[in-house]
């Protein structure tokens, strides 16, 4: 399938905005697409003299753009990805800080010539890093608020889905709580004892994230309904840390990415349901999210890259192994038709079908 010419480019010959719009019109109408994530692909960008009014809708468009044929012939004059070079940073999100570190690993060995630095510090310090040009990839458990984040270069890159679990401390024999129950837990404090709930008569220590969290967004929307956390406070925003300190404090109890998880640590399933891929997909279990990496524009060939190797079928599969969900593996629920009904193409918001999933919840 060929969804554009690739004609020579030259000052008398370069497409138009318009000729751009007709183009993608017309594939969209002639071609069936079945847009699964919300991966934007910016290979492209070099075949065509894109402006920057069209950039900007491409990047934040809610649907991938699958474009095979694009792909083909284009390459930097200055660099390729045989001798790819420069230095690569990283931060932001500690749940998905495991992935990263290990893809970042495997990258530097097949480029021996890059660099890259990983770390975490959580979502809202990776947003903020990325927005400021303080590090070239900004990992986050979240959407960008575009009201936070307002920057049209911002770009979002969805890389797999993250289970997350309560876990607790040592002592506590429970292995399922009600929603509710988390609420009173951490929000009411109507709960203290975990003999009030058939456990040991041992007070409940909440562990509660930074408010840079991700995870402690998603905890604080889709688990408490909104409402506020109550409970130790941790300094930092690590998901290290509050594994370190479930497992040090007799009583407690906390959320984890289950990428973090381990032995130590005694899991708690929700609602009578465990952090598992199929009832995610099932819509029995809310506690998840999409992991991103966000950049700043398509111009840095490192980044764009590493970026491919982390949707390469070999770092998805090491995905799983870690406990994330294969972007290819999320079966979405459709949220809306394209504007041309007639051809049936289906158009799949990930941020509206990940809410969708937990209306039914």
């Amino acid at each position: 399938m060929v969804l554009f010419d690739q004609q020579p480019r030259s000052s008398s010959s370069q497409y138009s905005d318009l000729m751009m719009k007709q183009k993608i019109t017309e594939t969209i109408q002639k071609e069936r697409f079945i847009l699964k994530d919300k991966i934007v692909i910016q290979k492209f960008m070099c075949l065509f003299k894109v402006s920057d009014s069209w950039k900007r809708i491409i990047r934040i468009s809610p649907v991938a753009l699958i474009l095979v044929g694009l792909l083909t012939g284009c390459t930097s004059p200055q660099t390729t990805q045989d001798n790819l070079q420069g230095k690569l940073q990283i931060v932001g999100s500690t749940a998905l800080q495991p992935l990263a570190q290990d893809a970042a690993t495997l990258f530097e060995k097949d480029h021996p010539q890059v660099k890259i630095t990983v770390g975490g510090h959580g979502s809202g310090f990776g947003l903020g890093a990325v927005t400021n040009h303080q590090t070239d990839i900004g990992d986050s458990d979240i959407y960008a608020n575009p009201a936070l984040y307002p920057d049209p270069n911002l770009t979002d890159h969805i890389i797999c889905v993250i289970p997350f679990t309560m876990v607790v401390g040592p002592g506590v024999n429970i292995t399922s709580l009600t929603q509710q129950q988390i609420i009173d837990i951490f929000s009411t404090g109507k709960l203290k004892n975990w003999h009030q709930l058939g456990g040991p008569n041992l007070p409940i220590v909440p562990i509660v994230r930074p408010n840079t969290s991700g995870t402690r967004a998603t905890f604080r929307k889709y688990i408490l309904l909104g409402g506020d956390e109550k409970g130790t406070l941790l300094q930092t925003d690590s998901s290290q840390s509050v594994r370190d300190k479930v497992v040090q404090t007799p009583g407690s109890i906390g959320y984890l990415a289950l990428s973090v998880v381990d032995k130590t640590l005694h899991p708690i399933a929700i609602n009578g349901e465990a952090a598992t891929p199929g009832n995610i997909e099932a819509g029995h279990y809310s506690f998840w999210s999409y992991e991103h990496m966000y950049t700043m524009g398509d111009n840095n060939l490192v980044v764009s890259a590493f970026l491919d190797f982390m949707l390469s079928s070999a770092i998805q599969e090491l995905a799983q192994q870690h406990s994330y969900i294969p972007i290819a593996q999320m079966k979405l629920p459709t949220s809306g038709t394209s504007p041309n009904k007639t051809n049936g193409t289906a158009w799949i918001n990930p941020q509206k079908s990940e809410g969708s999933f937990r209306e039914k919840i």
